[in-house]
Parts: structure tokens; C-alpha cells; sequence
């Protein structure tokens, strides 16, 4: 099944999830691997632009399709704070997937540096360079990288915690290959 229902995800929510969530570890490997004397510094940050960039767009149709599609119903017994919370978490986490690529894309922008999109084009810059805001937009980017792991810590706290302690469904609804109905 493509789309949601009441009571599960549907495989268009589950793949934009996971794949984000997979590209979103690989960029923080590409960055928690740079080495000034590493023959892959070079690819690995090639790399991390480009997924970055990647990240935006499925960020965009995923928040897309969150907008578009019915949502499975929480748990009955779930306390209305952890849905509000919940609610909030997801939110902020979308903000972030659309929002950090765009500060990257500044920041090499105001490094004077066009995008090498995986080798393929050039993406041009829409900015001037500019060492100032660069250095702004460097602190910016560092710091949502932060917030993202906080947060996205926060989901899969939540997630367990819904296996592991309520033993409902909310974990289980996401995972490939499972169905709830």
C-alpha cells in the first residue's frame, strides 16, 4: 500500500523516512571523517554537498506528502502531552531536513564555492562570497547538525520507548515490510 491509512504507514512514508534517516548518518560520517591529509577529504565533502542537497529535495516532497496524506491514529491510550510533543518533535525535525541543506548551500556559497553535484553539474551560486556571513553560516550549520542529533534522538527514544515500555504498534507501523491491518 502507497499511501497511509488509520492504522499504518504506507511505502511512500516509510522509504521517504528511512532513506532520509540513511542519508542523514552517512552525512554526519562524511563530516566526523574529513582529514586535512586524507586522499578522500575532497570526495567526502563533494559527497556530503551533494547528499545535502539530496536531503533538501526529499525533504521538501516528504513534507509534501505528510501535508497530502492521512496520518495513522496514535495510540489509543497515549496522554495528549506526548502527542503534542510528538507533533512537535516531527515538526521541528522536517524544519531542520529543509533547513540545514539550505544553510549549507549559503555557507559554500559565501566560501566563493559553487556545488559539484556528485560529479555530475554544477550548481551554481545565487550569493556572493562573502567571509562574514560565511563564518555566520558555518556556526549556524555546526550548531543544527547539534539540534538534529537532539532531536532525532528524541524520535528514537520515543520509538523505543513505545516498543519496549507501552508495546504498542507506533514502532512497528514504520518499519519496511510490516503491516498493521
Amino acid at each position: 500500500m502507497l499511501r497511509n491509512t488509520v492504522n499504518r504507514f504506507g511505502s511512500i512514508t516509510k522509504l521517504l523516512h528511512w532513506l532520509i534517516f540513511i542519508l542523514m548518518i552517512a552525512q554526519f560520517y562524511f563530516v566526523w571523517s574529513l582529514s586535512e591529509h586524507s586522499p578522500l577529504t575532497d570526495l567526502y565533502i563533494m559527497l556530503h554537498k551533494s547528499v545535502g542537497l539530496t536531503l533538501l529535495i526529499l525533504g521538501i516532497v516528504f513534507f509534501i506528502w505528510h501535508i497530502i496524506n492521512s496520518k495513522p491514529r496514535p495510540p489509543e491510550d497515549q496522554p495528549l502531552w506526548q502527542y503534542i510533543v510528538s507533533k512537535a518533535v516531527h515538526h521541528i525535525l522536517f524544519l531542520l531536513i529543509i533547513l540545514m541543506p539550505i544553510i549549507g548551500y549559503l555557507l559554500t556559497c559565501a566560501d566563493g564555492k559553487p556545488i559539484n553535484f556528485f560529479g555530475w553539474f554544477t550548481i551554481p551560486c545565487l550569493i556572493s562570497a562573502n567571509e562574514h556571513f560565511g563564518g555566520i553560516m558555518f556556526l549556524t550549520h555546526e550548531t543544527l547538525a547539534f539540534i538534529i542529533l537532539f532531536f532525532v534522538g528524541i524520535h528514537i527514544l520515543a520509538a523505543l520507548y513505545h516498543h519496549f515500555i507501552c508495546k504498542d504498534s507506533v514502532m512497528k507501523r514504520m518499519f519496511p515490510f510490516t503491516s498493521n491491518e
